[in-house]
């Protein structure tokens, strides 16, 4: 049969337009722990129990095992006392007394209290109190109790104990004496159970009814069974399960009758030899044990998965992104696809031509728009979708938003290596509609978000904006600086939350902006897309898995009100196919109907109710489960104490819970003599070295779930110190102390006594010794005054007999050297030389007899008088010897200073110091200057001669200093310089380098 071009077409068409179902998937995560993976002793489950602290107890052939959802703990003959064999029974005793009791086959007991284990005596097999009651058909497997023939057996349940036998019931109180007894006659394999205190058996045709005296009155259950159905009886947990054609129900007894809950489908428990059931009804978590394959946990998923087989030609396929809202009961995608929460799909073919899968909108008329680079498409309703409009534009398009008043705004880049970016918008009223230009932006748009009619958040590469379209102005928000903004999930003018790439997600309420914290694995450091459902929840999409927050805990943490968030978390052992959502599109989620929630991710589409998932918290308290000492494990006690040489201490907490791993976040602090700050637990023990001695407190916290409030525990502990540690010790010590110093105190008194007692002697001797020595030297000061004064009485003698004659020895030379006519020039030098150095002695001499006079005087002080005229008057005396080594003299005194310094001894100390500057000139300088401060003047003579020797300059500085060298040196000037500045209470300085010259600072203080 051959069909035209146009009926193929038609029929490509309705192809791809039929309903698409998606690929099964099973609605159930479970996983197998056993022998085999290292998890389990043993692979028999016989028995499994939840104590009253939410651990999990499984038994085994090889032991005791306790689950608290992440590590199993094994309890046998290896590392428990009083095992004798590790082939354990049948669990019994009280959940709510946290008594459970244990049997093994040698029919020992053991009492599982307080999260432990240990062996009990006094209790016997409950078969020992009952007569003709075989120890092959009681206890053997709680779940399946069948009838045989001349097997008679019993079941406990609520203190009332009930016999069998092939023609009759017998009831029994919690002592084991008959309370009532009536004939009642069963097939063989007939199957009872028991529930409440109550005894039922298990009809053949999907029903049971009550085991009484009266007539048996068969009741239906709420399903539909077949006839090989068969009951799981956990008795000490008190829950009743039925299973049939691969379902298993949960049974809960109201008034007489049984409501079923269906908790496991698809799966066959006879031929996974399922023995025993547990199932946790808060957390919905189903146990099942198996003879031969250990132990199966099973949860539902609350998370669907959809995808199609359409391959289109914008991407990789099944990766999604953008998704809007297409009828009450389903949702478009940008690449065409239609799904419903239903799980079925359609294709809108032409669409996926069209698209970069980042963006799409539906109008207010039901058209259809997206974008793909540079240009914008309208795929319009009434031709079907398959005709479009298509505007280009200039650059790139960054983002289109739908806004009032049927308008769609544009955003575009700018041109290539420029910033910013331009909005434009269309009118969709129009019957030719063009892009209108807004305004040019500062920034590249990345998303739209609308508040009002003229206002709009849009998120960019840098940070979060402020439009308005009317005024064409935008405003940046300045606490959201350098933020890539991916998405914006807008509540009201006042609420906006803020998705960003790698800075986590923000809320702006009220003008103000709030950063909230990460979770563990900073996992929220990117976060695609906010949904808020009904519940009050917000859902946040990341690369990581899905999280939900409560709204209210991060309005609290926004308020202060509390100082962390607790993060409930998804992967996709919830139902996703790939933990890895994704965004940077709009709109990245749609809430249909306030009913489904779907979310594009690298997989498919995740869809969900919100309000039917389970949130599985971490409600269980914190319990310290262990502590080991370098590898040896301790008996807990209220105050634990350890020796302070141990090396490595551990101790190991447990909490029970049996959701996501992920949103248990247990953290620990250490107080004490070393203290450290919350950490939180990455394995199932916290571990210190060395700590020095003291007491601690060890503390552990964590989040109880939604409300985010924290939980706390303390343990207590010290390190016991070395007794040179103790306070005992360190009291005697202190005492010690006390009296040694008081001893040495009353020894230091008597040996000081002692030591006065001799010093009183020797000073009585001394004293006597002194007082010779005093009268001795009065009469050698005496005889010494006078020797002075008898030698300076002879030094005015001679000094005042030879100036005479000096003086007219000097006038004489005078005289020749001025009147001689024209004599050789060398006789005139020699007479210059005579009449020069005559004149010289007799100044001399004068000074010598001044001298002499003044060290007679009390007072070194004369008349005010010039400094100035006192050098000059030294330097017209020394000109015509200067004159003769070639050396200036510079007088650079200010005219204007007056000095009341003794004239006369002044006058001697220059003369001495001139003298001296021109022996050791030649053919250089000496140079005068003065300085007065603070009623101090300072006198400078300054000569460019050889300088004087290291030698000396340390002898003429020791003397100056006031110590006395060891030598004596030639010349009495220096010497005579020193005791003249002794009297006149001065000082002199002396700076000298070899072959650089000397400088001299003489320093007086004067009175006036």
């Amino acid at each position: 049969m051959i069909f035209s071009k146009s009926i193929c077409k038609k029929l490509f068409q309705l192809l791809l337009f039929i309903c698409l179902q998606s690929y099964s998937q099973s609605e159930y995560y479970f996983t197998w722990y056993s022998s085999d993976s290292n998890h389990l002793p043993q692979n028999s489950v016989k028995s499994i129990l939840q104590d009253k602290y939410g651990f999990l107890w499984l038994a085994t052939e090889n032991g005791i095992v306790r689950y608290d959802g992440k590590n199993f703990k094994i309890y046998n003959s290896e590392n428990t006392n009083n095992i004798n064999s590790n082939r354990m029974m049948l669990f019994s005793g009280s959940i709510e007394n946290d008594s459970i009791i244990i049997f093994n086959e040698k029919e020992e007991a053991f009492l599982i209290h307080k999260r432990g284990i240990k062996r009990v005596h006094g209790i016997y097999y409950p078969q020992k109190s009952l007569k003709n009651i075989s120890d092959k058909s009681y206890l053997l497997y709680h779940s399946q109790l069948y009838t045989r023939p001349g097997k008679p057996f019993a079941l406990t349940s609520d203190e009332r104990t009930f016999v069998l036998r092939n023609d009759s019931i017998m009831v029994l109180n919690n002592s084991f004496k008959c309370t009532e007894k009536f004939e009642y006659t069963y097939k063989d394999s007939s199957q009872f159970f028991v529930n409440a205190g109550k005894l039922y058996l298990l009809g053949p045709n999907n029903d049971y009814t009550l085991c009484t005296s009266e007539n048996k009155k068969f009741t239906k259950f709420d399903i539909k069974l077949s006839q090989q159905a068969k009951v799981y009886s956990n008795i000490p947990a008190k829950q009743t399960f039925i299973f049939s054609e691969k379902k298993l129900y949960y049974l809960k007894s109201y008034n007489g009758k049984f409501t079923s809950k269906l908790v496991f489908d698809n799966f066959d428990c006879e031929e996974n030899n399922i023995v025993s059931v547990y199932y946790d009804d808060k957390n919905e978590v189903l146990f099942l044990g198996s003879t031969n394959k250990g132990l199966l946990i099973a949860k539902k998923k609350d998370f669907k998965h959809n995808s199609t087989d359409y391959h289109h030609n914008s991407g990789t396929d099944d990766v999604y992104y953008a998704l809007t809202k297409y009828s009450s009961n389903s949702i478009l995608t940008s690449t065409g696809e239609i799904f419903n929460k239903n799980g079925e799909t359609n294709v809108i073919q032409h669409i996926g031509y069209h698209t970069d899968k980042y963006n799409i909108i539906i109008d207010d008329d039901g058209n259809i728009w997206t974008k793909n680079g540079s240009k914008l498409y309208k795929f319009t309703k009434k031709s079907k979708f398959i005709e479009h409009y298509e505007w280009r534009f200039r650059n790139s398009i960054s983002t289109i938003e739908k806004g009032s008043d049927h308008t769609i705004y544009i955003s575009i880049f700018n041109d290539k290596d420029k910033k910013g970016g331009f909005l434009y918008s269309i009118n969709t009223d129009s019957l030719k509609p063009n892009a209108k230009l807004e305004f040019k932006l500062s920034f590249a748009s990345s998303c739209l978000k609308a508040i009002s009619k003229n206002i709009y958040w849009s998120g960019s590469w840098a940070g979060l904006y402020q439009i308005d379209v009317k005024s064409k102005t935008s405003k940046k928000i300045s606490d959201l600086s350098n933020a890539h903004v991916r998405s914006i999930y807008v509540h009201n003018a006042n609420e906006a939350w803020i998705s960003t790439y790698n800075k986590g997600f923000f809320l702006y309420k009220n003008n103000k902006i709030t950063s909230f914290p990460l979770d563990r694995n900073k996992y929220l450091l990117s976060v695609h897309c906010i949904v808020e459902d009904k519940e009050g929840f917000m859902w946040l999409t990341t690369n990581k898995g899905l999280f939900a927050a409560k709204k209210q805990d991060l309005f609290n943490y926004a308020d202060h009100k509390i100082n962390n968030i607790y993060y409930h978390t998804y992967n996709k052992d919830a139902g996703f196919i790939n933990n890895e959502f994704n965004g940077g599109c709009s709109p990245c989620g749609v809430y249909l109907e306030n009913q489904t929630l779907f979310l594009p991710s690298m997989d498919g589409i995740v869809y969900y109710n919100p309000s039917e998932i389970k949130k599985r918290q971490p409600y269980n308290d914190i319990y310290l489960d262990e502590v080991y000492v370098d590898n040896k494990s301790c008996t807990l006690i209220q105050n634990l104490e350890f020796n302070r040489n141990f090396e490595r201490l551990k101790f190991y907490l447990t909490s029970p819970f049996y959701g996501n791993t992920y949103n248990q976040n247990i953290e620990t602090r250490l107080e004490g003599p070393v203290f450290q700050d919350w950490v939180a637990m990455t394995e199932d023990n916290v571990s210190f070295s060395t700590l020095p001695p003291g007491e601690y407190i060890f503390k552990a916290r964590k989040l109880l779930g939604f409300g985010s409030k924290y939980i706390y525990k303390d343990f207590h502990f010290c390190v016991a110190p070395a007794f040179w540690q103790t306070e005992w010790f360190c009291i005697v010590l202190i005492v010690l102390t006390i009296l040694a110093i008081y001893f040495i105190y009353r020894l230091r008194i008597r040996y000081i006594k002692k030591k006065n007692i001799q010093l009183e002697k020797q000073v009585v001797l001394k004293t006597q010794q002194l007082q010779n020595t005093i009268v001795t030297l009065r009469k050698t000061k005496d005889d010494l005054s006078k020797q002075v004064t008898n030698h300076k009485n002879l030094i005015k003698t001679i000094t005042h007999d030879i100036k005479s004659p000096l003086r007219f020895i000097a006038i004489t030379g005078r005289f020749l050297y001025k009147n001689i006519e024209k004599p050789e020039a060398i006789v005139k030098e020699d007479i210059k030389a005579i009449y020069s150095s005559s004149s010289q002695l007799y100044h001399f001499v004068d000074n010598f007899l001044e001298y002499a006079k003044e060290t007679d005087l009390n007072n070194n002080e004369s008349q005010p008088y010039s400094l100035y005229s006192l050098i000059q008057e030294k330097s017209d005396f020394f000109e015509n010897i200067a004159s003769a080594a070639k050396t200036t003299l510079i007088n650079n005194i200010d005219k204007n200073i007056v000095i009341t310094v003794n004239r006369h001894l002044l006058s001697i100390i220059l003369h001495n110091i001139i003298d001296n500057a021109i022996k050791n000139t030649i053919n250089g300088t000496i140079s005068f200057k003065a300085v007065i401060n603070n009623k101090t003047v300072a006198i400078r003579i300054k000569d460019t001669g050889r300088g004087i020797e290291p030698g000396k300059l340390k002898y003429y500085q020791d003397l100056l200093e006031g110590s006395l060298p060891s030598k004596r040196q030639k010349g009495i000037g220096l010497h005579m310089i020193i005791e003249l500045l002794a009297v006149m209470g001065g000082t002199m300085n002396i700076n000298s380098k070899k072959d650089s010259g000397t400088v001299i600072i003489l320093s007086f203080r004067q009175n006036h």
